[in-house]
């Protein structure tokens, strides 16, 4: 007669449960839905200094709680309507890194499963890059003032871009 053998199960709090939806957008860049108490352990080995949080609803008081004992900030950009709100920023991000339209629209769509919504994907699709470009050049230059060294390397990005008008 053959006996089976069965390892002790690891005790729950030694259990890392991602939130639903988690993913490494960038490195030190994550997304994910909402994270649950479950979730907690899981979130402190990321040593997160930040959430942005694109709910319009109060931030669960629970998860406040969390925040504020491991010295994470929270940023709330109450996004309205019924859109994969992270679906959609991480896609304009795709974009603005010069992604394919259709590998952004796939990553899109892997994530919002059942909340895909061609609304959404209308946005990213005439998200205009360039517009954001220039914003972010203009905070890099309030940042890092005007001796930077790294603004310099991005005027300089901007004059090559420009077409030369040559006089005859």
């Amino acid at each position: 007669m053959g006996c089976i053998i069965l390892e002790e199960q690891a005790a729950d709090d030694d259990v890392l449960v991602p939130p639903t939806n988690f993913s490494m957008v960038e490195d030190g860049i994550f997304r994910s839905g909402l994270p649950q108490p479950v979730n907690f352990r899981f979130l402190q080995t990321l040593n997160l200094r930040s959430i942005i949080y694109l709910c319009p609803k109060p931030y669960p008081e629970e998860n406040l709680k969390f925040l504020q004992s491991n010295n994470i900030r929270l940023f709330q950009f109450g996004i309205e309507g019924k859109t994969h709100r992270t679906g959609c920023l991480v896609g304009c991000l795709r974009k603005l890194q010069s992604w394919c339209l259709s590998s952004v629209l796939e990553e899109y769509q892997r994530f919002a499963g059942v909340k895909s919504r061609i609304t959404d994907m209308r946005f990213i699709e005439t998200f205009e890059v360039i517009c954001l470009r220039q914003c972010l050049y203009s905070i890099i230059y309030r940042y890092h003032g005007y001796g930077s060294k790294k603004r310099r390397l991005l005027y300089r990005e901007e004059k090559l871009q420009k077409p030369q008008i040559t006089l005859v």
